[in-house]
């Protein structure tokens, strides 16, 4: 196998395979890189979880500054993104992803000492940036050898990794501190950004694709990210809804079923997400992302109209579906535009501009809720429309500068 050749059992319909091979050094340890990004957003679940009792209690923070506290590590998140993706391209992914694990392991021993709400707010920056590095540059490093007809559903399915962590690190942050104490959640929060960087670590350094001799003038924000990012933005703004005011919605309804909301919405993100991340591959990205944004519509949508608690459940399935499919489409949409250079760069622009829209929908969402909890929804579905119109312009222009063939 060449050096170059893109390698098919990154896949993971082919990762059995390719854990028969690791004895060849050209296979990328797509597993071990899963796992420790899995490990790694776990930690960040985990403390999550606790945090708001945590500073409300121990630290005497009032309730703007115990969500500053919840939410500051996502935004550490979304800055380290595009800086990360950056040194991936010019120092390899494996690097930046063992930098990632180590400043979240930072930013656990920093939630051991911290002894007041300043250091505890730096830990929670550290431990963001970290995850972030430790994401971009393990998924950059895997598509970097991964041929442009599998992009979309690898970037999909590497994907779960952040998002089963992030579901399943609350449970383990309750479970811990149910038979013990915050310490000790601390204590695990730093021990697993450590195995995280074990398991990078284990693998052997990686085979750099070859870009050629000519250099570019690097770009936090890649041109091929620009597009898709505005529409991510938008786009993104229906999670944040979601995440915020799904339940208070139900509750609002008195649907009995109310506590099984934002678990209907993550069961149809995570099966949409394995099943159709390689829709994006076979039909073409941008007809696949347009897509995804219309079924994002059509189930905010319907949540702000139906007050049917059955409507409301397949409301917030299709919400889910839709969004779960914006990952793969985007990535496979950048990546074939990106120069290999920047092809990182670009990929962690575009999931900061996912964590913008994410950031901003809840607080805006917040403007126009009400008593019913219906305004939010509304919202969302109109972002949703709005987040063609990027895709849509530059589809437009990009049809206007193709030559006609000649005959």
């Amino acid at each position: 196998m060449s050096q170059t050749a893109p390698l098919k059992s990154v896949a993971v319909v082919g990762a059995d395979d390719m854990l028969h091979r690791n004895a060849d050094r050209h296979v990328v340890p797509y597993w071990r890189l899963w796992s420790a990004c899995f490990l790694g957003f776990g930690a960040i679940g985990m403390t999550m979880q606790v945090m708001p009792a945590y500073a409300h209690e121990r630290l005497g923070a009032d309730a703007i500054t115990a969500g500053l506290a919840v939410t500051i590590g996502s935004l550490a998140t979304m800055f380290s993104r595009p800086i990360s993706g950056r040194f991936a391209d010019q120092s390899g992914g494996r690097r930046v992803a063992m930098v990632g694990a180590i400043l979240g392991l930072i930013g656990g021993i920093g939630h051991i000492v911290a002894t007041n709400l300043p250091v505890l707010i730096l830990a929670r920056l550290f431990l963001g940036a970290g995850e972030g590095a430790l994401f971009t540059g393990s998924v950059g490093w895997i598509l970097a050898h991964t041929a442009q007809s599998q992009r979309g559903k690898v970037a999909g399915h590497f994907g779960l990794s952040m998002w089963t962590g992030l579901a399943s690190g609350p449970m383990l942050g309750t479970a811990i501190l149910s038979i013990g104490t915050y310490r000790d959640v601390w204590i695990a929060a730093s021990i697993i950004p450590m195995l995280s960087w074990v398991l990078v670590a284990s693998t052997r350094p990686e085979e750099r694709v070859s870009s050629g001799g000519t250099k570019i003038r690097r770009a936090l924000f890649p041109r091929a990210a620009w597009v898709p990012g505005a529409s991510g933005v938008f786009s993104s703004i229906g999670y944040g809804v979601v995440a915020a005011f799904l339940v208070p919605r139900f509750a609002a309804l008195d649907f009995a079923g109310q506590n099984f909301a934002l678990t209907v919405f993550g069961i149809a993100f995570i099966m949409i997400r394995f099943l159709g991340s390689g829709y994006a591959d076979r039909f073409g990205a941008r007809r696949v992302l347009l897509s995804a944004f219309l079924i994002e519509f059509v189930g905010l949508a319907g949540l702000f109209f139906t007050d049917v608690e059955w409507l409301a459940f397949a409301a917030t399935a299709v919400t889910g579906a839709g969004l779960s499919l914006l990952l793969p489409s985007v990535t496979s949409l950048v990546t074939e535009a990106a120069d290999p250079r920047e092809r990182t760069a670009a990929l962690g622009a575009v999931t900061s501009a996912w964590d913008l829209g994410v950031a901003i929908g809840g607080p805006l969402g917040g403007f126009v809720a009400g008593a019913s909890n219906a305004g939010p929804f509304a919202l969302g579905a109109v972002a949703a429309l709005i987040a063609i119109a990027p895709l849509a312009i530059n589809s437009k222009r990009e049809h206007e500068l193709v030559p006609p063939k000649q005959a």
